[in-house]
């Protein structure tokens, strides 16, 4: 059944609403089907027959995400159907009923005075010698020969071509807006490629899973979809509308056209949520009280910094270029000594949250970021205490600025 035939049709569409997420009905119903009727492996984003250690990965993986703890994305009702259907399937004996009783649904009932089919006699039919190879004759010899130097033939034509022909057909450029805050390019290389924002208001981003989320467009006379080419985890896009017979939604890719994304892959939250959820997916092991995030510059001077906060800080000292000249992590109730710094008038920034991200340099939950006001030389400041002590003056900055290295 053709979707964009239908997308149009209130009857099997459904619109997104102004918070960016679907009718709870139609979203169950559309993961619901003979195979996983209460929905457990729709809702972890796994097949049935995943194994024990992709079920408990991918778990994990959404949990990070919809946990009520985490800004932005936290959903405690989500969260909580994301444990029911993980508490069944991470049980053996669970799962085994769960799936036994869907074998069982998915088996029509037999109606009320019906007849059992009579069974057919077992038929064994006498032993035959299966033909050798000699036996066959020369035609069929002949119609194999032809059949391989076709086939050689067509693998030769196939080489040839060229690779435009038969690469997947890229995203637009102009859908290639990448959010802020986002990787630089050396950060890239490490995490992969970086999330990409379609047209429209992004009211979704792309869940990470095993494999790439692929987006789909309508074929040449819209008879089928064709893959348009994979959307890296976390990338934000606008959807339209679910179609609930196929589990899919409409996005918008540019101004002109929209393609389709599977339903299990989205989670509802805008740029700034996919952001802040790319950083805690990425955020890496927890550092150590006073170890030294960055380093830019040498000296002599010294400077002791104690947070009081109540809450993990991060302390930044930056020339007068906007240079970092070093970083420190620092517990709640932490102290250190940062030796070596260079005698060069700073500024002194810091920042507290809740998670810390090593791919962002940022807290990607809960932070808040000030800085003291004015250059300082660094040999004339012995002691920092976070927050400052009364009669130093500070004002707030903004998340990017103390992100940005």
């Amino acid at each position: 059944m053709n979707l964009w035939r239908r997308a149009g049709k209130s009857r099997t569409s459904e619109g997104v609403n102004s918070h960016g997420k679907t009718e709870s009905a139609a979203a169950r119903s559309a993961s619901r089907t003979l195979t996983d009727p209460a929905g457990h492996y729709a809702c972890l984003g796994v097949a049935p027959w995943s194994s024990p250690d992709t079920i408990t990965a991918a778990y994990r993986r959404k949990a990070r995400l919809v946990h009520p703890d985490v800004p932005g994305s936290g959903d405690a009702a989500a969260f909580m159907e994301l444990k029911q259907a993980y508490d069944v399937l991470a049980h053996p004996e669970r799962r085994a009923t769960y799936d036994r009783l869907a074998r069982v649904a998915a088996t029509p009932e037999q109606e009320p005075g019906e007849i059992d089919p009579m069974p057919f006699p077992e038929m064994r039919a006498a032993p035959a010698r299966h033909p050798r190879w000699h036996d066959l004759p020369v035609v069929v010899w002949a119609g194999m020969a032809v059949m391989l130097l076709v086939g050689l033939i067509e693998v030769g034509l196939h080489l040839r071509s060229s690779p435009s022909q038969t690469r997947q057909e890229a995203i637009p450029a102009t859908a290639r807006d990448v959010p802020a805050p986002m990787p630089d390019e050396p950060a890239r290389a490490i995490y992969g490629p970086a999330p990409v924002r379609l047209a429209g208001t992004p009211n979704y981003y792309i869940v990470p899973t095993s494999s790439a989320a692929m987006l789909w467009r309508a074929g040449d006379g819209k008879t089928a979809m064709v893959p348009w080419g994979p959307l890296p985890p976390f990338s934000a896009v606008q959807g339209l509308r679910l179609h609930k017979d196929t589990g899919m939604v409409e996005v918008r890719v540019t101004d002109t056209a929209n393609g389709f994304v599977e339903a299990a892959r989205l989670n509802p939250g805008d740029t700034a949520a996919a952001s802040r959820a790319w950083c805690t997916y990425h955020a890496g092991p927890a550092p150590a009280n006073g170890e030294v995030l960055s380093r830019g510059g040498t000296g002599r001077s010294r400077l002791t910094i104690d947070n009081r906060s109540g809450q993990p800080a991060v302390v930044k000292i930056r020339g007068a270029d906007g240079a970092v000249l070093a970083s420190v992590f620092l517990n709640p109730a932490g102290e250190t000594a940062l030796e070596g710094l260079p005698e060069v008038p700073a500024r002194f920034e810091f920042a507290t949250g809740e998670v810390w991200s090593r791919a962002c340099h940022a807290f990607s939950a809960g932070m808040r970021a000030r800085t003291l006001v004015g250059l300082l030389a660094v040999d004339t400041l012995s002691r920092l205490t976070i927050p400052p002590a009364p009669g130093v003056e500070v004002t707030d900055l903004s998340d990017q600025a103390f992100q940005h290295q």
